[in-house]
């Protein structure tokens, strides 16, 4: 009976030494960061901008008031952290023609979108964009919809783009999820020039 209740002590203290090391669920767990880059690859620069904005007023308040409701995994900073790093991985693996990688990332309709762009640069030999810097990512707006969260973050960036040099990009991505999924990923579901 001894070796029994030191067995569950032991497991008792495995078990939340490891929930406190690992934390608890962000959404965005699948994301990972991307292989070390080749020559003329995605590469990672350092970022300014703080990670995350207050939220206390306006529209995205009140969004991401609703979700944390609807969810309650989700909190706006490990999210945007989360959304960075997609941003990171997403514009990477479009530069490289990674369909398989930007599979899992995006919704089907901007995934298509995203192949036959692939497609037609590789037909004309172009390379595609590259990360200089990730100068700055914010919560521009949120909302609940039914069971779909959605989250709108504008990015501004610098971006390399071959022959035509470094331009500035500013950009607006909506990531969204059925709050009732047991998938705790978002997906791309679309991009606006902002």
């Amino acid at each position: 009976m001894i070796e029994f209740t030191v067995l569950a002590f032991i497991a008792g203290f495995v078990l939340f030494r490891l929930y406190t090391t690992l934390g608890k669920r962000t959404g965005e767990e699948r994301v990972e960061p991307a292989p070390a880059p080749a020559q003329g690859e995605l590469t990672r620069a350092p970022v300014d901008a703080p990670v995350a904005a207050p939220l206390s007023v306006g529209v995205a308040g009140e969004g991401v008031a609703a979700i944390e409701r609807a969810d309650p995994n989700f909190e706006a900073s490990y999210f945007l952290q989360g959304a960075r790093s997609a941003y990171e991985l997403i514009v990477g693996a479009f530069a490289k023609g990674d369909r398989e990688t930007l599979r899992g990332l995006l919704t089907p309709r901007v995934y298509d979108s995203y192949v036959a762009s692939i497609d037609a640069r590789e037909a004309q030999g172009g390379a595609g964009p590259e990360i200089v810097r990730l100068k700055s990512a914010e919560i521009a707006d949120a909302e609940l919809v039914g069971d779909t969260a959605r989250v709108i973050v504008k990015f501004e960036a610098e971006l390399a783009e071959g022959a035509y040099g470094v331009r500035d990009a500013k950009e607006r991505w909506t990531f969204e999820r059925n709050v009732r999924s047991s998938d705790p990923n978002w997906l791309l579901s679309r991009v606006q020039a902002a």
